[in-house]
């Protein structure tokens, strides 16, 4: 049950960075933190729905070698999603406090 609302939840953490790396592209203030939140977001959204959409749902199927370095591969990549949109969190965080 667990690993079926992680499914579902990382997409959607996914595209709330997404929204908010957009909303602060707006601002001519919070632009370089939110390159760096959309950037993160387009690698952990992308790399959460291709894993979504390709590679998890094959429960009936032997999983082989090159499955397992896939899901590896996809974890990566939204690590680092993750870690690019962290960084663009701590950029705006950082800039509006000396503002």
């Amino acid at each position: 049950m667990i690993a079926n609302i992680g499914l579902v939840v990382r997409p959607l953490v996914g595209l709330l960075f997404l929204v908010a790396g957009i909303l602060l592209l707006r601002s001519r203030a919070a632009r370089a933190g939110g390159v760096l939140i959309t950037a993160g977001a387009v690698l952990f959204l992308g790399a959460e729905l291709y894993g979504l959409a390709v590679l998890r749902p094959f429960v009936g199927r032997p999983f082989d070698e090159a499955w397992h370095q896939q899901i590896a591969t996809v974890d990566a990549v939204a690590t680092l999603g993750l870690l690019v949109a962290g960084l663009g969190l701590f950029a705006h965080a950082f800039k509006a406090r000396l503002s």
